[in-house]
Protein backbone atom coordinates (compact mmCIF):
# COMPACT_ATOMS: atom_id res chain seq x y z
CA UNK A 1 0.00 0.00 0.00
CA UNK A 2 1.44 3.37 -0.97
CA UNK A 3 1.68 6.28 1.41
CA UNK A 4 -1.28 8.64 0.95
CA UNK A 5 -0.46 12.31 0.52
CA UNK A 6 -0.92 15.02 3.11
CA UNK A 7 -4.09 16.11 1.28
CA UNK A 8 -6.03 13.15 2.66
CA UNK A 9 -5.46 14.52 6.18
CA UNK A 10 -7.11 17.82 5.25
CA UNK A 11 -10.02 16.00 3.63
CA UNK A 12 -10.45 13.89 6.76
CA UNK A 13 -10.56 16.98 8.97
CA UNK A 14 -13.20 18.59 6.75
CA UNK A 15 -15.12 15.29 6.66
CA UNK A 16 -15.10 15.06 10.45
CA UNK A 17 -16.40 18.62 10.77
CA UNK A 18 -19.17 18.04 8.18
CA UNK A 19 -20.32 14.80 9.84
CA UNK A 20 -20.36 16.52 13.25
CA UNK A 21 -22.41 19.41 11.86
CA UNK A 22 -24.77 17.00 10.10
CA UNK A 23 -25.68 15.54 13.49
CA UNK A 24 -25.28 18.54 15.82
CA UNK A 25 -27.24 21.20 13.92
CA UNK A 26 -30.57 19.29 13.80
CA UNK A 27 -30.19 18.31 17.48
CA UNK A 28 -29.47 21.93 18.43
CA UNK A 29 -32.45 23.19 16.42
CA UNK A 30 -34.67 20.60 18.14
CA UNK A 31 -33.42 21.70 21.57
CA UNK A 32 -34.06 25.36 20.75
CA UNK A 33 -37.58 24.52 19.56
CA UNK A 34 -38.31 22.52 22.74
CA UNK A 35 -37.07 25.34 24.98
CA UNK A 36 -38.99 27.94 23.01
CA UNK A 37 -42.24 25.94 22.98
CA UNK A 38 -42.25 24.44 26.48
CA UNK A 39 -40.20 26.78 28.68
CA UNK A 40 -41.56 26.74 32.22
CA UNK A 41 -41.37 29.72 34.54
CA UNK A 42 -40.31 29.67 38.14
CA UNK A 43 -38.33 27.08 40.08
CA UNK A 44 -38.66 24.31 37.45
CA UNK A 45 -36.74 26.26 34.78
CA UNK A 46 -33.26 25.09 35.81
CA UNK A 47 -34.33 21.44 36.00
CA UNK A 48 -36.05 21.73 32.62
CA UNK A 49 -32.91 23.20 31.01
CA UNK A 50 -30.75 20.42 32.51
CA UNK A 51 -33.09 17.79 31.05
CA UNK A 52 -32.95 19.48 27.64
CA UNK A 53 -29.12 19.64 27.69
CA UNK A 54 -28.75 15.99 28.75
CA UNK A 55 -31.29 14.90 26.14
CA UNK A 56 -29.42 16.93 23.55
CA UNK A 57 -26.13 15.24 24.49
CA UNK A 58 -27.74 11.79 24.34
CA UNK A 59 -29.30 12.50 20.93
CA UNK A 60 -25.99 13.86 19.66
CA UNK A 61 -24.15 10.72 20.82
CA UNK A 62 -26.78 8.46 19.25
CA UNK A 63 -26.67 10.47 16.02
CA UNK A 64 -22.89 10.28 15.85
CA UNK A 65 -22.97 6.52 16.41
CA UNK A 66 -25.51 6.24 13.59
CA UNK A 67 -23.53 8.43 11.16
CA UNK A 68 -20.03 7.14 11.96
CA UNK A 69 -20.65 3.47 12.80
CA UNK A 70 -23.85 2.09 11.29
CA UNK A 71 -24.03 4.27 8.16
CA UNK A 72 -20.53 3.50 6.82
CA UNK A 73 -20.96 -0.18 7.67
CA UNK A 74 -24.07 -0.29 5.46
CA UNK A 75 -22.85 2.14 2.74
CA UNK A 76 -19.48 0.93 1.49
CA UNK A 77 -17.33 2.37 4.28
CA UNK A 78 -18.49 5.96 3.76
CA UNK A 79 -20.21 8.43 6.04
CA UNK A 80 -22.32 11.04 4.22
CA UNK A 81 -19.43 13.54 4.32
CA UNK A 82 -16.96 10.88 3.17
CA UNK A 83 -19.15 10.29 0.14
CA UNK A 84 -19.21 14.03 -0.63
CA UNK A 85 -15.41 14.23 -0.29
CA UNK A 86 -14.74 10.87 -2.03
CA UNK A 87 -13.19 9.09 0.96
CA UNK A 88 -13.86 5.62 2.37
CA UNK A 89 -12.71 3.33 5.16
CA UNK A 90 -11.06 0.03 4.23
CA UNK A 91 -9.24 -2.67 6.17
CA UNK A 92 -5.47 -2.87 5.75
CA UNK A 93 -6.09 -5.83 3.43
CA UNK A 94 -8.44 -3.74 1.27
CA UNK A 95 -11.73 -5.28 2.41
CA UNK A 96 -14.83 -3.84 4.03
CA UNK A 97 -14.43 -3.30 7.81
CA UNK A 98 -16.71 -5.05 10.28
CA UNK A 99 -19.25 -3.24 12.42
CA UNK A 100 -16.90 -3.80 15.37
CA UNK A 101 -14.05 -2.06 13.54
CA UNK A 102 -16.25 0.98 12.92
CA UNK A 103 -17.27 0.97 16.59
CA UNK A 104 -13.63 0.79 17.76
CA UNK A 105 -12.73 3.67 15.43
CA UNK A 106 -15.50 5.83 16.87
CA UNK A 107 -14.89 4.96 20.53
CA UNK A 108 -11.20 5.82 20.16
CA UNK A 109 -12.20 9.25 18.91
CA UNK A 110 -11.94 10.12 22.61
CA UNK A 111 -8.16 9.67 22.25
CA UNK A 112 -7.90 11.20 18.77
CA UNK A 113 -10.07 14.15 19.77
CA UNK A 114 -7.81 15.13 22.66
CA UNK A 115 -6.84 18.83 22.58
CA UNK A 116 -9.60 19.64 20.07
CA UNK A 117 -8.42 17.00 17.61
CA UNK A 118 -4.76 17.97 17.65
CA UNK A 119 -3.71 14.53 18.90
CA UNK A 120 -5.45 12.72 16.02
CA UNK A 121 -4.12 15.21 13.47
CA UNK A 122 -0.53 14.76 14.67
CA UNK A 123 -0.90 10.96 14.63
CA UNK A 124 -2.26 11.11 11.06
CA UNK A 125 0.63 13.29 9.94
CA UNK A 126 3.33 10.98 11.36
CA UNK A 127 1.93 7.53 10.52
CA UNK A 128 2.90 5.93 7.25
CA UNK A 129 -0.69 5.31 6.10
CA UNK A 130 -2.08 8.60 7.52
CA UNK A 131 -4.03 6.69 10.18
CA UNK A 132 -5.34 8.14 13.41
CA UNK A 133 -5.07 6.09 16.59
CA UNK A 134 -8.57 4.61 16.09
CA UNK A 135 -7.55 3.41 12.61
CA UNK A 136 -4.34 1.82 13.89
CA UNK A 137 -6.19 -0.16 16.58
CA UNK A 138 -9.08 -1.13 14.27
CA UNK A 139 -6.61 -2.02 11.48
CA UNK A 140 -8.34 0.30 9.00
CA UNK A 141 -7.22 3.03 6.66
CA UNK A 142 -9.07 5.92 5.01
CA UNK A 143 -8.46 6.16 1.29
CA UNK A 144 -9.53 8.43 -1.51
CA UNK A 145 -12.13 6.99 -3.85
CA UNK A 146 -11.13 7.44 -7.48
CA UNK A 147 -13.48 9.43 -9.65
CA UNK A 148 -15.69 7.14 -11.72
CA UNK A 149 -16.27 7.65 -15.43
CA UNK A 150 -20.01 8.09 -14.79
CA UNK A 151 -19.33 11.18 -12.66
CA UNK A 152 -18.56 13.35 -15.67
CA UNK A 153 -20.08 16.77 -15.87
CA UNK A 154 -22.55 17.76 -18.56
CA UNK A 155 -19.82 19.75 -20.35
CA UNK A 156 -17.50 16.74 -20.47
CA UNK A 157 -20.23 14.66 -22.10
CA UNK A 158 -21.17 17.39 -24.61
CA UNK A 159 -17.71 17.97 -26.10
CA UNK A 160 -15.58 15.26 -27.67
CA UNK A 161 -12.26 14.30 -26.13
CA UNK A 162 -9.07 14.48 -28.19
CA UNK A 163 -9.70 10.89 -29.36
CA UNK A 164 -13.16 11.90 -30.68
CA UNK A 165 -15.08 9.98 -28.00
CA UNK A 166 -18.08 11.77 -26.52
CA UNK A 167 -17.84 9.99 -23.17
CA UNK A 168 -21.25 9.54 -21.54
CA UNK A 169 -23.27 9.22 -24.78
CA UNK A 170 -22.51 5.78 -26.18
CA UNK A 171 -24.95 5.93 -29.06
CA UNK A 172 -28.62 6.11 -29.95
CA UNK A 173 -29.30 2.81 -28.17
CA UNK A 174 -28.38 4.39 -24.83
CA UNK A 175 -30.09 7.68 -25.52
CA UNK A 176 -33.34 6.18 -26.86
CA UNK A 177 -33.53 2.99 -24.80
CA UNK A 178 -32.84 0.65 -27.70
CA UNK A 179 -35.61 1.96 -29.97
CA UNK A 180 -34.97 2.21 -33.70
CA UNK A 181 -35.55 5.89 -34.41
CA UNK A 182 -36.31 7.18 -37.88
CA UNK A 183 -36.30 10.82 -38.81
CA UNK A 184 -38.98 10.64 -41.47
CA UNK A 185 -42.64 10.55 -40.57
CA UNK A 186 -42.82 6.80 -40.89
CA UNK A 187 -43.48 4.31 -38.10
CA UNK A 188 -40.97 3.46 -35.42
CA UNK A 189 -39.80 -0.11 -35.09
CA UNK A 190 -39.42 -1.12 -31.46
CA UNK A 191 -37.20 -4.06 -30.64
Amino acid sequence: MTRPGIGVVGRRLVQFLLDELLVFVPVLLLAIAVVWLFHPHGPGLLTFLKVVVYAMLALDFAGLMFVTVWWPHRHGGQTPAMRWLRLRVRTLEGGHPTLGAFLVRELLMVVDGFAWGLAGTVVMLVTRRRQRFGDVVARTVVERVPKRRTEESADEAAFPRPDGDFGAVAGPQLAFDGADVRFDRGQRNHQ
